[in-house]
């Protein structure tokens, strides 16, 4: 794992990012000396970091955990998340006997982790609990230190059990639906396990949507946007139009309203004639617990446009630096593009991204941002340079830098302490004084 010694795991999820540059990843980490595993874990890198200052801010701990990542934001006009302000992560045994479960979150201003440990019981499904401890520190960059104290008694979280085979959703997800130029979405309540009958219920925990939530969709050539029933409705928010331009759509809830896992919330739509692509949506809620984002299929053109910036001076040998590369749409920002960077010199090893067999490559899709960072150690003194491509497209561009050879900080030469020549007479009077003394 790029900049965490010793960890081994699988990058499941590197979508979430801030229009600032601050990321949200979920990996799956091996068990080692440190901590338990396999075992979910949350890595939140802010913009500028390097990998190995990133922090880990949740966990999933317990065998066929269920998991709940959301996250507060504020937001750019077009709904899109700004800066993240709160990063959460709820982590709560599988029914029918679950009870203990970990609540985290993550405050990106401070960089302090608050863990809750609460306890609780599934009531026909749904999980219920309560807070019995808390505990805030520094969130930490090992993912062995997240621990918990409480009553002077402290516990390594990451060696209670391994988290196999857990599941993640956050609150809310949305699904797309085309006819022609027309779209629609659903706002789905994630559930994490069961068929929604009266003998197996949806497994999860209730979603309470807040008057003022907003639901943003970030497209191209937006028309006539609309609520409909049962989005609408009162008992689903009574959702309104807020805010629209041709490249975005903000709804707004009118009325607090609580859902079961599994509801769905359909009746938003507009129209739009610009080709099905990969577009951005988010969930603003005042209920930290229930904040959301991703991507989904909607109306998108095609890029026009690529951006990389590299390192913006020299470095040394063993340095490790990022790319990152903005793909634009009519100078909007595109996720869910794959874009390839590739060395030129030989004199770079990338460390992240779906690397190819001889890592002169690596490719990785731009995140809700648009961007894709490519984290990179510099091998070889000289000039490199990356190109920066984007798949199925004429679009490139260069990112190139000098590289200077390390250079050992020398060694202080000790300055020699000056002897004193003594004569046999002097020898003899200090042997005399000494026998004065005794």
């Amino acid at each position: 794992m790029p900049g965490k010694p010793g960890e081994t795991g699988w990058l499941l999820e590197d979508k979430e990012a801030d229009a600032n540059g601050n990321k949200i990843q979920i990996w799956c980490l091996q068990a080692n000396a440190a901590h338990g595993g396999p075992d979910f874990g949350v890595l939140y890198k802010p913009a500028g970091a390097k990998d190995k200052d990133a922090v880990w801010v949740g966990a999933c701990t317990f065998p066929a955990g269920k998991n709940r990542p959301n996250k507060d934001f504020t937001k750019l006009p077009n709904g899109k998340p700004k800066q993240f302000t709160k990063v959460t992560w709820f982590n709560f045994e599988p029914p029918p006997n679950g009870k203990n479960d970990w609540d985290y979150s993550y405050d990106p201003a401070t960089n302090k982790l608050t863990v809750n440990k609460t306890a609780g019981a599934y009531v026909g499904g749904i999980y219920r609990w309560r807070i019995v401890g808390t505990d805030v520190y520094p969130a930490p960059k090992n993912f062995g230190d997240i621990k918990f104290t409480n009553g002077g008694i402290t516990t390594q979280v990451t060696q209670l059990f391994p988290g196999p085979n857990g599941l993640a959703a956050e609150a809310i997800t949305a699904v797309a639906s085309a006819n022609g130029n027309n779209w629609g979405y659903t706002l789905n309540v994630s559930a994490l396990g069961g068929s929604g009958t009266d003998a197996d219920p949806f497994i999860g925990i209730d979603t309470d949507l807040k008057a003022g939530d907003t639901f943003s969709i970030a497209a191209f050539g937006i028309q006539n946007p609309f609520v409909s029933s049962p989005a609408s409705d009162p008992a689903n928010g009574g959702w309104v139009v807020d805010s629209s331009d041709s490249n975005f759509v903000t709804f707004r809830a009118t009325v607090n309203a609580s859902f079961a896992p599994g509801a769905q919330i359909s009746g938003f739509g507009f129209t739009s004639s610009a080709p099905l692509g990969t577009i951005a949506w988010g969930l603003l809620s005042s209920n930290e617990a229930i904040g959301s984002q991703g991507t989904v299929s909607g109306p998108a053109l095609p890029p026009d446009q690529i951006i990389s910036v590299g390192p913006s001076s020299s470095v040394l040998v063993g340095e490790e630096v990022a790319i990152t590369a903005t793909v634009l749409a009519a100078s909007n920002e595109l996720p869910g593009i794959p874009v390839t960077f590739t060395s030129s010199t030989g004199g770079v090893t990338f460390n992240n991204g779906d690397i190819s067999p001889d890592g002169t490559s690596t490719t990785i899709v731009t995140a809700t941002n648009g961007q894709a960072v490519a984290s990179i150690t510099v091998t070889a003194a000289g000039q490199d340079t990356v190109q920066v491509s984007v798949q199925g497209t004429a679009l490139k561009s260069f990112a190139t830098w000098s590289v200077q050879s390390a250079t050992p900080t020398p060694t202080p030469t000790p300055t020699p302490t000056p002897i004193q020549k003594i004569d046999s007479g002097s020898i003899s009077r200090m042997l005399l004084d000494l026998g004065g003394i005794y």
